[in-house]
């Protein structure tokens, strides 16, 4: 069949892949090229040439000449030397129509001009952008808003509203709260929406919730403060599959919430504090839920977390959550890593028993773990034991090591033993612990079945006796094991005996398994040899 004989659709798939093969500069122009060829061309590939634009240029540049310039200040900024005719917005409309996806970025205040801006909301038509499907709003200058309130359609299907394209949070003004009002009016079908509104405060959360509760489409939420009607909207609705959100804080924090019955595939709640999260986490149950990420905002001045609320936050996740929870991730911002206070760092205090761990082993079906910034030193290498197996399926495991602590671990390499016996299926391992020799002739080591998935582990602040050793049983047990990732010394600590020279000793790990992993690659090639051609030996 002749390539013009094709169907439409036929041709939308070959016109696509030309213009995500290829970077943008050769596949603009190949595919105008394509729709000034033929007429059969013409129609598909002027559709992916414009299915989307980056700001309004392209558009703007539509207009016959002597209808746009650029400014005569030499800021070379787009500009109208006078309003367009109907007949000039009709060539706009021609290609218009066809845009279904816009990204409007920061820098379009250094491209187009108050007049472009004027122009533009003051079309004939009632819609710029009658097809839009995607909008990503990368811009916070009020001077635009009404440009994006022209733009909020019927058609709208995912909307990201934000400050810049590397910030988060879309800062709020009167007049960007009057718009999210009419929102759920405005664009009925929104399935992804994305905006976190900056402040916490009660009246910005009801303008957000209220634009949420507009919404019965949802598949992707992504956004701040909601109060509980919201949340209550957002449990109803069938369709929502991922949702972010950040909780009050403690004083206006409401006493009661909704359960959220639908599977849902993502949880993501960020917290002014640990407290706050415990708080909510009484109040609001997720019965369905695949994976939870938990962020808890750090407190630069302070103790990273209260011991004494830990266990009330353990015990109000684990009863609110899903036993079929696959991921469990809980993490501070900024990470602890960077804490050097030795006060702190040495503290005992913050170390947490096994019993605090206990109620998150009835997550029986856990892939990941990540508690790295736990304490974990009170841990000892029969609690790791019922934890690894309370959670056989676990692939990833990241416990303790997410900060330099220097209270000295209760868990052995016997520990570590344990979580490559009942974790087969492990790829990650981050965990501190005692690295020292065992007896290999008995169990469990010698009832471990090697683990081939890892190639790298993290060992974080762990002591290490005899190097040597320790090198070869990990190489024993994690035969594809390359090397070993840890802490740096600490600057300005001073750190007891267990803790001292734990980077040279860990540096002779790499290097035994190095030399071990080229002794194995020799013996694996010999072997391959003796099999191929076993006369030849």
């Amino acid at each position: 069949m002749h390539v013009c004989l094709l169907p439409a659709e036929i041709l939308l798939d070959i016109f696509a892949i030309i213009h995500e093969d290829y970077n943008s500069v050769i596949s603009h122009a190949t595919l105008a090229a394509l729709a000034r060829t033929c007429r059969t061309f013409k129609e598909p590939a002027l559709d992916t040439l414009w299915k989307h634009i980056d700001g309004f240029e392209p558009l703007i540049l539509c207009f016959p000449e002597g209808v746009h310039d650029r400014d005569v200040l030499g800021l070379g900024k787009l500009t109208f030397i006078r309003p367009p005719l109907a007949r000039e917005w009709s060539i706009f409309s021609q290609y218009a129509h066809r845009i279904r996806s816009l990204t409007f970025e920061p820098s379009e205040s250094d491209v187009i001009d108050d007049r472009i801006v004027q122009a533009l909301i003051s079309a004939p038509s009632l819609t710029l952008l009658p097809n839009l499907c995607r909008l990503h709003w990368f811009n916070d200058q009020e001077c635009f808003i009404p440009l994006l309130r022209c733009l909020l359609v019927p058609t709208i299907r995912s909307l990201e509203l934000r400050s810049s394209t590397s910030g988060i949070f879309w800062v709020p003004s009167f007049a960007k709260s009057a718009l999210l009002t009419s929102l759920g009016a405005r664009c009925p079908s929104i399935r992804e929406f994305k905006c976190v509104y900056q402040s916490d405060s009660e009246d910005n959360s009801d303008i957000i919730s209220d634009a949420v509760c507009g919404s019965r489409e949802l598949f992707h939420l992504e956004t701040g403060v909601l109060n509980t009607q919201a949340l209550y909207h957002l449990a109803s609705l069938p369709s929502l599959k991922s949702l972010y959100f950040r909780t009050y804080n403690i004083d206006s924090t409401q006493t009661d919430g909704p359960e959220f019955i639908s599977q849902i595939n993502l949880v993501h709640i960020a917290a002014p504090s640990l407290f706050a999260l415990a708080h909510c986490l009484r109040n609001i149950r997720f019965l369905c839920c695949r994976s939870v990420a938990l962020d808890i905002d750090l407190n630069p001045w302070g103790a990273p977390y209260d011991p004494l609320v830990v266990p009330e936050f353990i015990i109000s996740f684990s009863k609110h959550f899903s036993p079929a929870l696959e991921h469990l991730s809980v993490r501070f911002e900024p990470p602890l890593f960077s804490l050097e206070d030795e006060d702190i760092l040495a503290d005992s205090h913050f170390a947490l028993a096994f019993d605090v761990i206990a109620p998150l082993l009835s997550l029986s079906r856990l892939t990941k773990v990540d508690l790295d910034w736990i304490c974990a030193s009170a841990i000892d290498d029969a609690s790791l034991k019922r934890m690894a197996q309370s959670w056989p399926l676990l692939q990833e495991f990241y416990f303790g090591s997410g900060c330099r602590w220097l209270v000295p671990p209760s868990l052995t390499f016997i520990g570590f033993i344990y979580l490559i016996q009942h974790c087969p299926a492990l790829r990650t391992i981050d965990m501190t612990f005692c690295a020292c020799s065992v007896d290999t002739d008995s169990e469990p080591f010698t009832k471990t079945i090697p683990n081939e998935n890892i190639t790298n582990i993290f060992v974080g602040m762990s002591p290490i006796v005899d190097p040597v050793a320790v090198a070869c049983q990990l190489h024993t047990l994690v035969p594809n094991l390359s090397g070993v990732d840890r802490f740096g010394p600490l600057l300005d600590v001073d750190p007891t005996s267990q803790f001292q020279n734990i980077d040279e000793g860990w540096a002779k790990v790499d290097e035994f398994l190095m030399v071990l992993n080229t002794a194995a690659k020799m013996r694996k090639s010999v072997d391959q040899a003796t099999h191929e051609c076993p006369d030849a030996f």
